[in-house]
């Protein structure tokens, strides 16, 4: 069986981090190493991975690495270790958990799926409800919507996402600087998909995702400085910086000019209504 590598980054999460090494210490499948990318935590979330965890890693960051920089880092890691090619890498968050096969499952799955990047079906530990897994991106409508059927997905996120490591060589890794948290996973599978790999979703791994603990940050009451400045950062969903990233990373050049004038005209739409909401409260 694949030596199998768990990039996990974490962030000041100490109890939800602690639910999903309960999971992990719990699994059938023990040939594991946890890389826990610890991004500036000040919780002693690194300290309590260490009592439990024997088989571990901690990157430590100072809380600028973000989501796409975190697995970097652990990519980084990777390529400085005899990883063989047919070792299994798991990019996942920290706020799932899981049942006590699923590492075992995920293994055996991706073993008869050459080629391929296998995501976990996440539910909602809320509702128990499936939550958007395969997409189908249509980049030259600019339009991301659930797959109807499992050949029309060119786009995954990367909670619970299994890939060999050799495959992910080929794919190569993330862009921190351009897309440091928002898009980067969807710019990272729609380049592997561009590269010919198959991209699946397995209903026979479940994660349950918190869905509390996660969400996009909106700063619609922030006075307008801030909320400019709150607008343009790394946790804004709608940053236009980051979207043209985006855009200029994975659209067919014909349309790029198009859906930058959309993105742009958009951000200057949303900080007009704003700056017109602050006028009219005077």
């Amino acid at each position: 069986m694949s030596e199998l590598y768990i990039l996990l980054p974490v962030h000041n999460r100490r109890a939800t981090t602690s639910r999903f090494l309960a999971c992990l210490k719990a699994q059938t499948y023990q040939d594991y190493h946890l890389l826990l990318i610890d991004d500036g935590s000040t919780d002693g979330t690194a300290e309590l991975a260490r009592k439990q965890i024997p088989a571990l890693t901690v990157l430590r960051g100072n809380g600028d690495w973000w989501w796409a920089g975190s697995l970097q880092q652990g990519i980084e890691w990777l390529k400085r270790r005899e990883v063989a090619a047919e070792d299994v890498v798991l990019l996942i968050n920290d706020d799932v958990t899981f049942d006590p096969r699923f590492l075992e499952q995920a293994v055996a799955l991706l073993q008869k799926m050459p080629r391929t990047l296998l995501l976990a079906q996440a539910v909602s530990a809320q509702t128990g409800l499936p939550l958007a897994s395969g997409v189908e991106a249509d980049l030259k409508k600019w339009r991301f919507r659930p797959a109807e059927s499992a050949d029309k997905i060119n786009c995954l996120t990367t909670n619970g996402l299994f890939v060999r490591w050799g495959d992910l060589r080929r794919i190569g890794g993330f862009h921190p600087r351009l897309l440091p948290h928002y898009n980067a996973d969807y710019e990272f599978t729609l380049r592997a998909h561009h590269k010919g790999f198959y991209l699946r979703v397995s209903p026979e791994l479940r994660l349950v995702w918190d869905e509390k603990t996660t969400g996009f940050h909106r700063f619609e009451r922030a006075p307008f400085a801030d909320f400019l400045r709150q607008y343009f950062s790394r946790k804004s969903l709608g940053n236009p910086l980051y979207h043209s990233a985006f855009v200029l990373l994975v659209c067919p050049r014909l349309w790029i000019p198009v859906h930058l004038i959309r993105i742009w005209w958009g951000a200057l739409l949303a900080v007009g209504r704003r700056a017109l909401s602050v006028h009219e409260l005077r």
